[in-house]
């Protein structure tokens, strides 16, 4: 699995993913039955989010290969095909382009960018897509905001209200609110990096495979430009 996140602020849109795929293998025994081991093998290289000519940001996590090759690959060739698209067919045409190449792909994107309207105005957009179920889902940007996909379990603990039990009822714990409303730009980008972050550490210490790890790659997309903050590269 993975962790991806994507901020919507008045002054841009911070997408941000790990580098980490989990593999798992399935065994036949000679009775008829299966055996599935999971996490037998890792990599810490994998991109998960893109940027298109155009200024649109694409995430993604869940379903990590089709015919045994990196999901990776064919995201670059799907930006390929639609070097000159803005956000508005990206989002459109990416179900179609998986499905075709696995009609049943279980995959999550979160797509992100601005659309340049017939007025002049660049209006910000954000889609979270499932290629499961066809489902182009918007958000809505007009107060700024978070959504993440993925390993989600842990940054939901973090800002969920939680209860304890104490003398047969619920106590609330105090709970404080993260003002995603009053953030910067650096402020996602330190949220962004945080989200992913906590969840590897906290991972380490628990009892479950590590879906999440590696880098944590960064994007700004703004209405005029479009870059990175961090991003690994191929190294000897």
């Amino acid at each position: 699995m993975s962790l991806i996140i994507a901020l919507y602020l008045g002054e841009g849109i911070v997408m941000a993913s790990d580098s980490r795929t989990t593999y798992n293998s399935t065994i036949t025994n000679p009775d008829g039955s299966t055996v599935c081991d999971h996490g037998v093998h890792f990599s810490d290289s994998t991109y998960k989010t893109f940027l298109t000519n155009k200024g649109v940001g694409i995430s993604t996590c869940g379903q990590a290969s089709i015919t045994n090759k990196p999901i990776a690959g064919f995201i670059e060739d799907f930006i390929s095909q639609h070097q000159n698209d803005d956000i508005e067919t990206i989002k459109d045409e990416i179900v179609p382009y998986f499905k075709h190449l696995d009609p049943n792909i279980d995959t999550h994107f979160i797509v992100g960018g601005y659309h340049l309207t017939d007025g002049g105005k660049y209006e910000q957009k954000l889609y979270r897509i499932l290629t499961l179920t066809n489902e182009i889902i918007p958000l809505d940007t007009t107060i700024q905001g978070a959504i993440w996909d993925g390993e989600i379990d842990i940054l939901g603990r973090i800002l969920t209200p939680v209860h304890i039990s104490s003398s047969s009822t619920y106590v609330p714990m105090a709970q404080f609110n993260v003002p995603f409303n009053h953030f910067t730009l650096q402020d996602a980008i330190d949220f962004a990096k945080y989200a992913i972050q906590a969840t590897i550490d906290t991972m380490k210490f628990q009892e479950r495979v590590k879906t999440v790890g590696g880098a944590v790659d960064i994007l700004i997309i703004k209405p005029d430009n479009a870059f990175w903050i961090t991003r690994k590269e191929l190294h000897k």
